[in-house]
């Protein structure tokens, strides 16, 4: 009986290795299937070399809505503060923050752990500053921007010297997505 289990045991276990590399064949071949939110990401724009002192004062207000458990979140808030802006910070529940992130119609997969509100765009996420500015400068015609989850090394996110490539998602009130600026590490 222990020889009958062994050999088995051996069986199953090159089955299950066969077939992972003949997954991974078969996914490096045709691709990996791609989100169809993100299927629209073809143009890129580039990150701004805008100073803060380039824009308005007015166009400097942001109201930043976090939960009040988040300290990433406090981390971001400090990043925009020492680039010039000027902060309202509201701690709200998550469902408060949900009904803000409704009214832009910000896709589900482009959330983050806090949403902002400035010149009339909403600003999802740990986004660097410089990508804020120039959202504000183009006057660009989207309901806002998005660096969805939480890539380690974006502002607040920060642990040291690691850093995670990551994509700043435009978004419309229609749900389409383009890339506006990507950050490859």
């Amino acid at each position: 009986m222990k020889k009958v289990f062994s050999n088995w045991m051996q069986s199953l276990i090159a089955g299950v290795a066969v077939a992972g590399v003949l997954g991974v064949a078969y996914w490096s071949f045709v691709g990996l299937p791609e989100n169809p939110t993100f299927s629209a990401t073809t143009q890129t724009i580039t990150n701004s070399d805008l100073l803060t002192t380039d824009l308005a004062p007015q166009a400097l207000n942001i109201t930043v809505y976090r939960t009040p458990t988040c300290g990433c979140c406090k981390g971001w808030v400090e990043h925009i503060k020492k680039n010039g802006f000027q902060v309202t910070d509201i701690v709200k529940p998550e469902s408060e923050i949900k009904t803000i992130r409704q009214k832009y119609n910000l896709p589900l997969d482009l959330t983050s752990c806090h949403t902002s509100e400035i010149a009339g765009y909403l600003v999802e996420g740990h986004i660097p500053v410089a990508d804020v500015q120039g959202l504000i400068a183009q006057k660009a015609d989207i309901a806002g921007i998005s660096v969805p989850g939480m890539p380690i090394g974006t502002p607040g996110m920060e642990m040291g010297d690691r850093k995670q490539s990551f994509d700043v998602f435009a978004f419309q009130k229609d749900g389409q997505t383009r890339v506006f600026n990507s950050y490859k590490f």
